[in-house]
């Protein structure tokens, strides 16, 4: 599953971000430091309508990690999700189920909504009922494990809602390798963790008849690129450190990447952010600025340039759109 994740550009919800800043909040660090490397803030971490390169979040849990100090951030990180972290409509939906059958089929169903790789299935294992995940990011990447915990502790407190606050799972398993952590071994019954197992899962013991599966397609998650990447262009394409370089830093992986994926699409990286500064000019021009005005504003070299760009893609200078409009 994990095969050229990264090249196909994985993202998910930039408020997941929100758990791991608050805690570094809470042993009083500033996370301005980490951000600025990504030229960007806080407040775009925090947008809940944002999805952002699954690389960044990955960068900043492994951020996180390192200046608190803490093996078993994604347990503490969990302990953090409040509203807003999940995709409303899954938040609402979850909120709305009262029984584990629901549940799971709410969060199986509507999984895709907190990212494009992530995933979530079920499993059965005599009367235990394994709710397994699979992490968007690598098996190498250095916040895996880190991610993994938090995913499976997210699961065992909406669990906890609806099989009672003092339920436990009897152990644990996680696919990453590492040694045991004293603080996840005790949130389960039998102080057992098991590590380097083929998937991670939260076990529940149950009579499996009254948990029919829910429908799921673990074969989708290298479709949509092309939409992920613009996603994230769309977002940034005028800041003013945006460049392809930008772009390729965010998701963690080549310019030459990026521009495969728009070649794909009989595209380019320079082609699609050309249009999107000729669509941004004709509001500008409409909104009643001058010719230099928008070429400053939109960073061309001259209006000369500006109105070369806007023939190329209109068929029309600046001066012949305006005219065009009375």
């Amino acid at each position: 599953m994990h095969f050229h994740l990264m090249r196909s550009l994985p993202v998910c919800r930039a408020a997941l971000s929100r758990p791991f800043l608050r805690f570094l909040d809470e042993h009083g660090r500033d996370p301005s430091t980490f951000l600025k490397q990504f030229s960007i803030d806080r407040k775009t971490l925090v947008d809940p309508s944002l999805y952002l390169p699954s690389h960044l979040l990955s960068v900043l849990i492994d951020a996180v990690a390192k200046s608190t100090n803490h093996n078993d951030l994604g347990f503490y990180a969990a302990q953090f999700i409040d509203k807003g972290i999940l995709h409303p409509s899954l938040e609402n939906k979850l909120l709305g189920t009262d029984d584990l059958n629901s549940f799971l089929h709410t969060l199986i169903s509507l999984r895709h909504l907190q990212g494009s790789h992530f995933q979530l299935w079920l499993e059965y294992e005599g009367h235990e009922l394994r709710i397994c995940h699979s992490s968007s990011l690598t098996e190498t990447n250095r916040s895996y494990g880190h991610a993994n915990e938090f995913t499976s502790f997210f699961i065992i407190n909406h669990l906890k809602r609806i099989l009672g606050s003092n339920w436990q799972p009897c152990y644990l398993a996680f696919h990453h390798q590492c040694h045991p952590k004293a603080k996840i071994t005790g949130q389960t019954v039998n102080k057992k963790v098991i590590y380097g197992a083929k998937n991670n899962f939260v076990p529940v013991l149950i009579d499996i008849d009254r948990v029919p599966a829910p429908a799921y397609d673990l074969n989708k998650v290298n479709e949509g690129a092309l939409t992920r990447l613009t996603g994230v262009v769309d977002t940034f394409w005028e800041h003013e450190a945006f460049s392809i370089e930008f772009v390729a830093h965010l998701f963690g992986v080549s310019e030459r990447t990026l521009q495969r994926v728009f070649l794909s699409n009989n595209t380019t990286f320079r082609d699609y952010v050309n249009k999107k500064k000729i669509e941004k000019s004709t509001q500008l021009l409409n909104q009643g600025y001058s010719v230099q005005s928008v070429a400053e504003k939109m960073r061309y070299s001259d209006p000369a340039n500006f109105s070369r760009a806007m023939k190329k893609y209109l068929s029309l200078t600046p001066k012949q759109y305006l005219k065009q409009r009375l």
